[in-house]
């Protein structure tokens, strides 16, 4: 059974009005596509209406600062996505001309867009005759087909997008993509699946055979190690000492100043960090422990509030004194949104911490 004409019917009734849909074009298509990786869409749909509204364009973006666009772009979280958001809309601007080229294998060359963006855009976008592999994809297809290898593997990833590509009809490419992202999202969830509402519910092996409970099936995880940081909270009455992460996880957004410490270590290296940066610690004072957990490990930072005296020397290119006000205008990471609430007896929700 061919599932094309059944999923597009369904959809054309039960799909979300979502702002990207309202308004369509190639670069709106981009913008969503990347907020929507990893992230719920009632999370992104505000982030994307402040992102156009200040960003209404690819040579907008593309004029940006990087510092601009991690500020937009605070708290939706997998920060690589912004700066390859920006990237791509450099290079697009160069070399065609302000607009997105309108292949699967042009996209694909720009710098940060992956196989999956390149391939929703292509469809949704311009009409290509491609199938877009996220994970709402993954799901509904390893049960559509009853696939049971782990889907996490390449090779199965690689037979499902076969799958899904054979699939993809002449007419409407773009909105049958859509259509098993939305069907993944509102009834092939991941668990307790609606099945007696699924429009192809007859053509689904893993419904057949009773195995949607089981499928899909990934690889066992290894635990996530557990990291204890010390992180400090350096003030001079008046403003907050951030500094700019360089590498490695957040990447580009702004924080407290931290560093691995056990528990017992983690006063004095909650000083440490204040002398780092030529300031003397004049109290100290411990304000609670916030967790976050990230895609392969678990922090567990200890929150210290310093306060300093006047600097010896001025703070350098990666290190910045902010006034608790002018925090909404940073790329600020949920994890330091937390730390900085912590240290300030605030809560974490403080419309301030926004952009």
């Amino acid at each position: 059974m061919r599932i094309s004409a059944a999923l597009l019917r369904w959809y054309d009734r039960a799909r979300r009005d979502l702002p990207w849909r309202r308004e369509t074009s190639p670069y709106r298509t981009l913008v969503s596509e990347l907020m929507a990786q990893q992230t719920t869409l009632a999370v992104v749909v505000p982030y994307f209406q402040r992102f156009m509204a200040r960003f209404p364009s690819l040579q907008a973006l593309a004029d940006a600062s990087d510092e601009e666009v991690m500020a937009h772009w605070s708290g939706l979280g997998y920060y690589a996505r912004a700066r390859n958001l920006r990237r791509a809309a450099v290079a697009a601007v160069a070399e065609h001309g302000g607009a997105l080229p309108d292949t699967e294998e042009a996209l694909r060359r720009l710098p940060g867009v992956g196989p999956y963006t390149a391939a929703a855009v292509a469809s949704i976008a311009f009409g290509a005759r491609t199938f877009a592999l996220d994970g709402n994809g993954l799901r509904v297809l390893s049960r559509l087909f009853a696939v049971e290898e782990a889907i996490d593997r390449p090779a199965t990833r690689a037979r499902l997008r076969e799958l899904g590509t054979a699939e993809v009809p002449a007419a409407r490419p773009g909105d049958f993509n859509q259509s098993v992202m939305e069907l993944g999202a509102l009834v092939c969830t991941p668990r307790h699946p609606r099945c007696d509402e699924c429009p192809v519910a007859r053509a689904c092996a893993a419904h057949t055979r009773g195995m949607t409970a089981t499928l899909p099936r990934r690889s066992p995880k290894p635990a996530r190690p557990v990291v204890r940081v010390a992180c400090a909270l350096v003030t001079d009455g008046a403003r907050l000492l951030l500094v700019k992460r360089g590498g490695g996880l957040l990447r580009g957004t702004w924080t407290l100043p931290e560093r691995e410490a056990d528990p017992a270590q983690a006063p004095a290296a909650a000083r440490a960090l204040a002398a780092d940066a030529g300031l003397r610690a004049q109290a100290v004072d411990r304000r609670g422990v916030v967790r976050q957990i990230f895609t392969h490990r678990d922090v567990r930072a200890e929150v210290f509030r310093i306060e300093v005296g006047r600097a010896r020397r001025a703070p350098g290119a990666d290190l910045r004194w902010v006034s608790p006000a002018a925090l909404g205008e940073l790329g600020l990471s949920n994890y330091a949104r937390k730390t900085i609430a912590v240290g300030l007896g605030q809560k974490p929700d403080n419309p301030a911490f926004r952009p």
